[in-house]
């Protein structure tokens, strides 16, 4: 059986986008490491656009293109404890979970519960 791949939903633009990448990208490493799906950062493109700035709405574009290749996603609040951060709002992100409902697609709300379904889940064969 294959393993889900998952578009990790969380804030961007909402709060700090430093600290929201951070936390994303250290959601990826934690969803990686612990190997029971294969994460997708969409985030990353906080490093292209510091290299290459674009309008927000090209960003916006790049992800609703690439959401049909995902077989689940993940929504999380950014949060970084040791400084007191959390970052709820995104309208990002909730566009996102809009996008993923209307495929039909599942949404998660939390690393367990994710886990949970992807342990029985049956995936299509990438080729």
């Amino acid at each position: 059986m294959e393993k889900p791949i998952v578009y990790i939903a969380s804030p961007y633009t909402s709060g700090d986008p430093a600290i929201n990448t951070h936390f994303q990208c250290k959601t990826f490493d934690q969803l990686l490491s612990d190997g029971v799906v294969w994460p997708v950062a969409p985030l990353w493109t906080h490093f292209q656009h510091t290299v290459f700035p674009r309008p927000y709405e090209d960003w916006i574009a790049y992800d609703r293109a690439m959401l049909h290749l995902y077989d689940a996603c993940l929504r999380l609040n950014a949060e970084e404890s040791s400084i007191g951060y959390k970052q709820e709002e995104s309208s990002g992100a909730d566009g996102e979970v809009d996008a993923f409902k209307a495929m039909g697609k599942p949404v998660f709300y939390s690393v367990p519960r994710l886990y949970e379904w992807a342990r029985t889940a049956v995936v299509e064969t990438r080729t």
